[in-house]
Order: C-alpha cells, then sequence, then structure tokens
C-alpha cells in the first residue's frame, strides 16, 4: 500500500541532495530522531515530499520507515493494516493528510502513544484544511516546518545538479524556464522537457526561444499515475484524483465519503462501480 516517492525525469539525472534546504534537513532528521511528530506545510512543488525523501536516505538502513501518500489511497488507507508484522518504532512519513481520516487519526495516536510508531512527519499544502483530532494536534503542537520557495540561483543549482552533460543549456535559458515555471518541481519538469525538444529536433544547444515551446502551463498538473489498488483510470475532482473502482466520492467537490449525500457540499456521492459478475 505504499505509493510511489521518486521524483524521476526521463532525461534528468536523480538529484544527490536537496540544495538550499540546510535548515530544514536538519530540522527533520532531527525531530524524527527525537521521537515527535511534525507537520511541514508548504505550496504545491516546493520540496515537501522532497524532504520526506530526505528522511527515507537517513533511516531507511533501520528498515522503520513507511511513506504513505493519503491523496493517492484515500480511504483505502488502515494505518492498522499498514502496521501489521511491523517491529516497534516504525516511523510514519505521511504525504497529503487533508485526506486523512479521524478514524486513522486515532490509529496513528495509538500506535504512536503504544511506541508502535516512533515518530511521524506529515505534510499537507494547507494547515488549516487538515481535520485533526484534538490528540493528534497536541501532539503536533508547535513541531510546525513551513516551507518557502527557494531561490532562483538555488533553483538555478538543482536544474544544474539534474540535467547531464548530453544538451548545452544557458543560464540565460534556465532562467527563462524558471520564470515560465510556478515552482520548482514544474520547473525541473519543464527542463526534461526541454531536453527531449532538443533530442527530437537533434540539437545540442537550447535557445531562449525553445522555453515558450515546452513550458506548458498544466504539464505537471494533469500527470497523474493510474490507481495503485486496480490500476485503473482516475478522475479528476475538485482537485483529486480518484478511481471509480475503488472510492465512492462526491462527483463535485471530490470528497471521500461513504454517505448517499456528501457532507460538504450536499451533493449526491458517486458510489463504486461494482461489474456485472
Amino acid at each position: 500500500m505504499r505509493a510511489k516517492i521518486d521524483d524521476n525525469f526521463e532525461r534528468l539525472g536523480s538529484s544527490t541532495g536537496l540544495i538550499g534546504r540546510d535548515i530544514e534537513k536538519d530540522e527533520i532528521v532531527y525531530r524524527i530522531a527525537s521521537g515527535n511528530m511534525l507537520l511541514i506545510e508548504g505550496s504545491k512543488g516546493v520540496g515537501k515530499t522532497a524532504l520526506l525523501k530526505h528522511a527515507i536516505e537517513n533511516f531507511r538502513g533501520f528498515g522503520k520507515v513507511i511513506y504513505i501518500d493519503v491523496g493517492t489511497f484515500g480511504k483505502r488507507l488502515d494505518v492498522a493494516r499498514l502496521l501489521k508484522g511491523r517491529p516497534r518504532g516504525m516511523i510514519l512519513l505521511i504525504d497529503n493528510i487533508q485526506d486523512l481520516s479521524e478514524s486513522n487519526n486515532k490509529k496513528i495516536k495509538y500506535f504512536y502513544d503504544q511506541d508502535y510508531v516512533k515518530s511521524v512527519v506529515f505534510t499537507t499544502e494547507d494547515a488549516k484544511a487538515v481535520k485533526w483530532t484534538a490528540a493528534i494536534e497536541s501532539r503536533v503542537g508547535r513541531n510546525v516546518l513551513k516551507l518557502k520557495a527557494i531561490g532562483k540561483s538555488d533553483a538555478l543549482k538543482v536544474a544544474r545538479e539534474r540535467l547531464k552533460d548530453d544538451f548545452v543549456i544557458s543560464d540565460d535559458v534556465l532562467s527563462e524556464l524558471y520564470k515560465e515555471s510556478k515552482n520548482l518541481k514544474r520547473f525541473l519538469m519543464n527542463c526534461d522537457l526541454l531536453c527531449g525538444l532538443l533530442d527530437r529536433e537533434e540539437r545540442v544547444e537550447a535557445e531562449v526561444k525553445d522555453v515558450a515551446k515546452v513550458a506548458v502551463d498544466n504539464v505537471f498538473d494533469k500527470f497523474v499515475e493510474g490507481c495503485l489498488e486496480c490500476n485503473g483510470e482516475l478522475v479528476e475532482v475538485g482537485g483529486h484524483f480518484r478511481c471509480k473502482n475503488c472510492d465512492s466520492f462526491c462527483d463535485e467537490c471530490g470528497l471521500l465519503s461513504d454517505e448517499d449525500f456528501c457532507p460538504s457540499c450536499g451533493a449526491k456521492i458517486l458510489a463504486v462501480e461494482v461489474e456485472d459478475e
């Protein structure tokens, strides 16, 4: 039940470290080692998941790290089942917790208090949208790490680190590409697309005018894998990606619910489609 955390692109190399995040890297490692609950808050593409990946690289040698994207699994997430058979002292890294159910809140609290879970790191775009139970909120307390976007110079360093030697891309081109990208993740995707353009046109060196050909506004937002449960196609509803085979959700706002009508907006819930045998 674990989601993919990789941010691999077709023509960019793997990241060897977080640039411009020295304080944040130390903070997440310290909080985990200290057995705390930590919330990381930041807008889409700012680097929340990259920080979780850094935590995995630091603690995976102990074999006690679980990463999961709640936004992908929705109501199918069962923390108790996830921890079944695991040793004590697990580290939970939980992405997109605005969709975390009350039931899983309670289970996390129980396993944390019983020392089955040593530390929990949550991420969200907006802390105000998270439906905490009072118990979890009190355990997080002031352990909130608010991420701001890294500056242009650091973003260009990230791109330089991951660009391969196959192509020549000047700082002027990268600067223009950065200007046309809304966040670091989209900037890297646009770098990847630029390399693809050069490859297709059998060119080595990029020009500033090439930026307009690849800096597509919504290319990153529309990229999503199929359902990890049934491998079926996902549909976008209210900014969420849902599976008609596995999820009961509101057809208007995308809220996951087993009720007949959405408790948020009142629209009818789209029930799971069951195929005739």
